[in-house]
């Protein structure tokens, strides 16, 4: 995996290659990561994305339980919101 410069973007040729050759490329700004970029051909293009959009929903839902294992909600709350929930259904 390589690293890339947002500004080097306009040089499609060597971003071509460089993917053909890395299959995932890190974007950089400012020396910082904001995004990744993958290779894919044009028969797989939709499935990739849902692959990667099914990773980062877990990855979110991971990072939630995380965060709940450390700081578990309070059940009283819980169980207010979901009664109140519960009585604007039934009107």
């Amino acid at each position: 995996m390589g690293y890339l410069a947002v500004t080097e973007l306009k040089k499609t040729k060597a971003l071509g290659a460089q993917l053909e050759s890395e299959r995932e490329i890190i974007v950089t700004r400012d020396g910082k990561p904001m995004a990744i970029m993958i290779g894919v051909d044009g028969e797989t293009v939709e499935s990739s994305l849902r692959e990667i959009r099914r990773a980062l929903f877990s990855a979110a839902v991971g990072r939630i339980r995380e965060r709940a294992i450390e700081n578990p909600p309070d059940l009283a709350v819980v169980e207010s919101a979901i009664d109140a929930a519960r009585r604007s259904r039934t009107r």
